[in-house]
């Protein structure tokens, strides 16, 4: 049971730090792999550690994403703003071609329904004579 306890606690510690990044690139992702090594390493040396113990050692999982942030280039930071921005605006755009699309396909069939339907017979009307 203390073993999974151990876990627990460094696994939400980590989870808690990874929500905080919003875009996880390549140098993100390894700082969080070497991060989460660092945790795990932790962990195996002190058997009944908690989640109080790892905010103790480490510090509150915000304080080492402002760290993080705050050790980054301005240009590297703006970068991964623009890459986002630039990736909403695309999003958006396919969203908004694919709405084109259906109303041009739902026209296009709207037009080969009303042309069908005039095609179609509805009465057939039958002269029916006698002959005396």
């Amino acid at each position: 049971m203390p073993q999974l306890f151990r876990e627990s606690c460094a696994t939400k510690y980590y989870k808690v730090l990874k929500e905080l990044f919003i875009q996880i690139n390549y140098m993100e992702g390894k700082f969080l792999k070497d991060f989460r090594s660092v945790l795990r390493e932790y962990v195996l040396e002190h058997p009944g550690c908690t989640y109080d113990d790892l905010v103790e050692r480490f510090g509150d999982p915000t304080e080492i994403w402002y760290d993080y942030i705050g050790e980054q280039e301005p240009d590297y930071l703006l970068g991964c703003v623009k890459k986002k921005y630039v990736a909403r605006w695309i999003k958006v755009c396919i969203v908004v071609v694919c709405i084109c699309c259906c109303f041009v396909w739902g026209f296009f069939y709207y037009r080969l329904y009303e042309s069908g339907k005039s095609a179609i017979i509805d009465e057939h009307v039958v002269i029916i004579e006698e002959g005396d």
